[in-house]
């Protein structure tokens, strides 16, 4: 049968790319990488040779693969050599004016039914795919797993112009990876990169008195089974990079999603007051994690309330994307386990020491008081 994207452009020869590269080839199809510029196509394609070559080595792949992996595998600096692929996906870091002039320029050089993945942090597919001659073939695409060392899923955002053949090829490439594909709709960031907004605001927010506490909540939340932990993630993706990705969340939600420059404003005030008596200061490391997890897994349960993704879609996505282990499913359904009614509670009390930039979202509401009617509270921390 033939497969349903028989030859895949990537545009960008980076650390970003690699991954899904080197996903791609490892089940043998190929693969035009490309990137303008000439010195870091050839450094990178350079890196990906050593890189299977120590593979060799270390007896983790045979020669015959890497050589099978290589012949697939073609790099150019022209854009006119992307026109034989019928799905062509960009994956360069976030620069809005950037993707915008690539994707006009992909228009000239490949067919009108060739699918274009793109990979956006600071900008959503409709306003990407605005002024385009065929925006119907435009989708969101973010690989979700713990790169390098293993992919899960493909999210699959679409955009309100978006084709319905293109999210089919989208999501049939996907499958034809071994992948999930994580459907998404019109929405700010999607999925995997709100939940990452907010899991950074809400870590910037708690730990902002003292930045020794941001490694501390690190580390504790790596001792419950969470692999991808804020400090960290904030720490590669870099300074300017989050606060691009925080500004992008700020403007679409306001006040919800904390800004840095925000800490001597009335919001701080609000914050550094609003943990009283009846709710006490927040003293332990420990506190802070349950605090945290509360505002993920309420910001999982509104992306699922405003019909951005599916119940299932989301909670197999935080899984995938924290790193957290498979028995115990994902915020969803370990918000589920937990009892929602502790759940709701836990997030108004996130509100409160927030200063109110958190409330709990109406299916949060109703999943806290169909519990309440239905079975008993559960205590203890979350993990």
């Amino acid at each position: 049968m033939r497969p349903p994207v028989q030859k895949l452009g990537v545009i960008g020869a980076n650390r970003y790319s690699a991954p899904l590269v080197h996903w791609v080839l490892a089940r043998g199809y190929p693969v035009v990488w490309f990137e303008k510029d000439f010195t870091s196509l050839e450094s990178q394609l350079e890196n990906f040779r050593t890189g299977l070559s120590q593979s060799v080595h270390a007896g983790r792949m045979t020669s015959l693969a890497r050589d099978s992996f290589l012949s697939l595998l073609s790099g150019t600096t022209q854009f006119a050599d992307l026109s034989g692929c019928n799905m062509v996906v960009e994956m360069n870091p976030d620069d809005p004016a950037e993707k915008m002039d690539l994707v006009s320029q992909l228009e000239d050089h490949v067919r009108p039914e060739t699918a274009i993945g793109i990979s956006l942090d600071t900008l959503t597919v409709t306003q990407l795919s605005a002024g385009l001659r065929y925006p119907g073939r435009i989708f969101r695409l973010r690989p979700v797993g713990m790169p390098p060392r293993s992919l899960e899923a493909l999210e699959i955002g679409a955009g309100l112009k978006t084709d319905d053949a293109t999210v089919q090829l989208a999501s049939d490439f996907s499958l034809m990876l071994e992948l999930y594909p994580a459907l998404s709709r019109e929405g700010p960031g999607g999925v995997v990169n709100r939940l990452l907004a907010r899991g950074f605001s809400e870590a910037t927010a708690f730990t902002r008195s003292d930045r020794n506490i941001l490694s501390e909540l690190d580390a504790e939340l790596a001792k419950r089974g969470w692999e991808t932990l804020p400090g960290e993630t904030m720490n590669k993706i870099g300074r300017s990079g989050v606060r691009q990705m925080m500004s992008f969340f700020h403007r679409f939600f306001g006040h919800s999603f904390f800004l840095e420059e925000e800490s001597s404003g009335p919001a701080a005030a609000m914050s550094r007051t609003s943990a009283g008596k009846e709710q006490g200061e927040i003293r332990t490391v420990s506190e802070i994690a349950d605090l945290w997890i509360l505002a993920v897994l309420n910001e999982a349960v509104q992306i699922v309330s405003e019909n951005v993704s599916s119940w299932e879609t989301v909670d197999r996505v935080s899984r995938m994307m924290f790193g957290l282990p498979s028995g115990k499913g994902g915020l969803l359904e370990r918000g589920a386990s937990r009892g929602w009614s502790v759940v709701l509670s836990g997030v108004w009390t996130v509100s409160q020491v927030t200063g109110g930039r958190l409330w709990p979202s109406p299916l949060l509401h109703l999943k806290g008081m169909e519990a309440r009617r239905h079975s008993g509270d559960s205590n203890g921390r979350l993990s």
